[in-house]
């Protein structure tokens, strides 16, 4: 008899967490999510602006990069817990009191890492700004572990509410700081880490008492266990941003410009679907079969709808805005922006088909698919970037999109042939 790997990662608890009912449908907690979270990049965006104004583009361009480093360094010490964490929450396979020890033994291994990591940073880069990684790497981690038990609980609206409260903290102790003495170039990390720790606190606070974590022993188990083909999926996805880069190696310094100065302009045009898309993974989790989280999720899915005819309108509107916004220089990047159009339209499709196998126990068959996608993608990017320069790399990206739901479908049509 074939084994079902599906439930391999954490055992079936003696009690289980207690359970919520989810006070809004998924439709209200995701445009919840996708407002929060559009408003916060917003307000994120005045202070990176005030910054940049007080700052020679070296200084800027050392800080900013030290902060990203240190969120892409929480995605990956992270790796994957969060998702799987929320999903086992929400079935009733993992206790509070299970809950609490992992999330404890994870802050404990984030908190030393980051801390030799900016001990090292300052002795071996004395003169960069790498040090600042680790302290937003470490909030960061904070504030996203103090969203599980809600997501789990099936409360993004409650979520979008923390949300919300980190970046109106983060810019205000952004400008407190510069009227205390700061510049605006020093304290930009500190505002963001502010930011974060007041929305864990504000997750945490949110959070039922019956549902927060119940911290103990940190290290009986691997605070990881159960976590690899998400993590798997999470790094494959954040290796897509390598395209502009690897661009610039094939196809040279014209062709990056040409493509980085739209590629920024179709992620808007996924908020609303990755927002549906984060929302309906716990009630996908619940329903635990294809059939009836169809049946859960139909009242939302004007979200995606809407996301696509936002692509439509960008499509047509490409050849007058482009150079309306950038100027006739910079004319190839309407073809590119629409080309990035139908890539958002079928990442748009894929989204929640990615989080449903992950919510339903089949994440290892969603990691491969995002692993040899992503693998596909860059390949093509060498070739067609260094042969059409950015409109080849946008052809790559549209490949990968359709390769890659095209092995969605294939999983979830599986999925609902077995749960039928």
């Amino acid at each position: 008899m074939k084994r079902d790997h599906r439930n391999d990662t954490l055992p079936a608890p003696a009690q289980a967490q207690p359970q919520t009912p989810a006070r809004r449908g998924v439709g209200t907690q995701a445009l919840a999510l996708a407002a929060s979270t559009g408003s916060a990049q917003v307000l994120v965006a005045v202070i990176y602006v005030v910054a940049a104004r007080d700052s020679s583009p070296a200084q800027y361009g050392l800080i900013v990069a030290a902060i990203a480093i240190g969120i892409v360094a929480a995605g990956f010490l992270d790796f994957g817990t969060n998702t799987l964490w929320v999903r086992e929450l929400t079935t009733g396979r993992l206790t509070t009191r299970q809950f609490g020890a992992r999330l404890l033994g994870k802050l404990i291994i984030a908190a030393v890492i980051c801390l030799f990591g900016a001990l090292a940073a300052v002795l071996i880069f004395p003169q960069t700004a790498l040090w600042m990684a680790a302290p937003v790497t470490f909030c960061i981690m904070l504030n996203q572990s103090m969203q599980v038990a809600l997501r789990g609980a099936r409360r993004a609206e409650v979520v979008a509410l923390s949300i919300v409260t980190d970046r109106l903290v983060a810019v205000g102790a952004f400008f407190v700081l510069i009227a205390l003495g700061g510049t605006s170039r020093d304290v930009l990390w500190a505002a963001l880490s502010i930011g974060s720790l007041a929305a864990a606190a504000t997750g945490w606070l949110l959070t039922p008492v019956a549902l927060r974590p119940r911290f103990g022993h940190p290290f009986r188990r691997s605070p990881y266990t159960g976590s690899r083909y998400f993590g798997v999926s999470g790094l494959a996805v954040s290796a897509q941003s390598l395209d502009l880069p690897l661009l610039g190696l094939v196809g040279g310094a014209p062709a990056a410009g040409i493509y980085g100065a739209v590629n920024r302009w179709t992620q808007p045009l996924g908020l609303l679907a990755a927002a549906f898309a984060s929302a309906a993974a716990p009630f996908i989790a619940r329903s635990g079969s294809v059939a009836s989280a169809a049946r859960a999720l139909r009242a939302g899915v004007w979200l995606p709808v809407a996301a696509l005819a936002l692509c439509g309108v960008m499509f047509v509107i490409a050849p007058v805005f482009v150079p309306f916004v950038l100027g006739d220089a910079y004319a190839a990047s309407v073809d590119v922006l629409r080309i990035l159009c139908l890539v958002s339209a079928v990442s748009i499709l894929s989204a929640p088909l990615l989080v449903g196998l992950q919510a339903l126990g089949r994440e290892r068959f969603a990691a491969a698919a995002v692993a040899v996608v992503v693998s596909a993608q860059l390949a093509l990017v060498a070739t067609l970037g260094s042969a059409f320069g950015a409109t080849g790399i946008a052809w790559a990206s549209l490949s990968a999109q359709l390769l890659l739901l095209t092995l969605l479908l294939l999983g979830v049509t599986h999925e609902y042939r077995r749960t039928r």
